[in-house]
């Protein structure tokens, strides 16, 4: 079973059987006052909203409130209710309102640009699942969509006689808890702020950036690579001192920010995905190696093919290699065409025979 199976099983079962007083004994966290948000154990949060249909004049429309998690991390999540009328089924029960809502949820996590944290939004904090409840339907799950977006199907609500308002709930789940993402944030905020470092780090560039500092303790748990420099008699064991010659300074600071925080320092693009790649094999970061393929797998297209190609070729990334090579097999005669085929039949020959293979098959 896979790690996300896993989470959204134990998450469902814990959600089965919540309670009101599981709910009341946990820690709320501060919210806009339309919104309560209560943090339970395990990185399972419970939100409380209401759905206003005291006003509602037009047949269709949406609600939205913004609040935030203080304790999982400082991003903003907007929640939009879309809604409309529609007339009772006439097999309904007779003490239901004429009236029924059909509704949908997106549930969106966007980025605080005042925060002292700089959120990835590369999936470190996607969360592993969102239930919702609204009114007295069952609970729903929310399905998860590209760019930290969850959303619900189409659904009927059928209010209470003379309610103003249908309560609306939901639940979500993280994949880790409060206590993970706190060590995360106190490891983050040493390197951040650079408190009590014991080792430093120079750049050998022309125009030469400010050294930055890191903890042995922790490069070391998190690189094997750090590791041998930093306990291996290396001349770094002693000085305590390294010179970066190999990679830029914005990439290697990513990458430092990364063995803290779990996170990039600053969004992937297909700028810093290749080279944040290089240095991660480098230091042995698999983990960002495996986050920056996966953003690489997004950016596939006909202008980049060919040469996202050779670099896969010639860094061994089989699942990007294969990806292109499929793409390139589908857009045959568009590749071909290109001054970079060309440049590809000269520098990589063995590379363009395997494409050209692919494009008969």
């Amino acid at each position: 079973m896979s790690e996300k199976k896993s989470v959204l099983l134990e998450a469902s079962t814990k959600m089965a059987s919540l309670s009101d007083s599981d709910v009341s004994s946990s820690i709320s966290v501060n919210v806009p006052s339309d919104v309560q948000v209560t943090a339970l154990s395990g990185g399972l949060y419970h939100i409380k909203w209401a759905f206003d249909i005291s006003s509602i004049e037009n047949a269709r429309g949406s609600q939205e409130t913004t609040f935030r998690l203080d304790q999982y991390s400082s991003a903003f999540y907007k929640l939009t209710l879309k809604f409309y009328k529609q007339d009772r089924e006439p097999d309904q029960c007779e003490c239901s309102p004429d009236t029924q809502f059909m509704v949908n949820l997106k549930l969106k996590r966007e980025a605080c640009p005042t925060s002292q944290w700089l959120i990835s939004m590369d999936g470190r904090d996607q969360s592993a699942a969102v239930w919702s409840r609204v009114g007295r339907c069952q609970k729903i799950i929310l399905d998860q969509l590209p760019y930290i977006v969850c959303k619900s199907e189409t659904f009927p609500v059928i209010p209470d006689w003379d309610a103003t308002e249908i309560p609306c709930q939901f639940w979500i789940k993280f994949y880790q808890s409060v206590g993970e993402i706190n060590a995360h944030r106190q490891f983050t905020n040493l390197y951040v702020n650079q408190l009590n470092c014991d080792v430093s780090f120079s750049f050998d560039e022309i125009n030469e950036d400010e050294p930055i500092g890191g903890h042995v303790f922790l490069l070391s748990a998190r690189s094997s690579v750090f590791a041998a420099m930093f306990h291996g008699g290396m001349q770094e064991t002693s000085t305590r001192k390294v010179c970066i010659k190999d990679i830029k300074a914005d990439i290697f600071k990513q990458l430092l920010h990364y063995i803290y925080s779990g996170r990039t320092s600053s969004k992937l693009s297909e700028e810093n995905a290749q080279p944040l790649f290089v240095a991660a094999d480098m230091y042995d970061i698999e983990d960002l190696k495996d986050e920056c393929v996966q953003f690489l797998l997004t950016c596939i297209k006909l202008e980049n093919a060919i040469n996202l190609m050779a670099w896969a070729h010639v860094h061994a990334v089989d699942s990007l290699k294969e990806a292109e090579l499929a793409f390139v097999a589908s857009h045959g005669k568009e590749i071909c065409k290109q001054d970079d085929w060309e440049r590809l039949i000269k520098n990589y020959p063995d590379l363009c025979l395997l494409a050209t293979r692919s494009m008969w098959k």
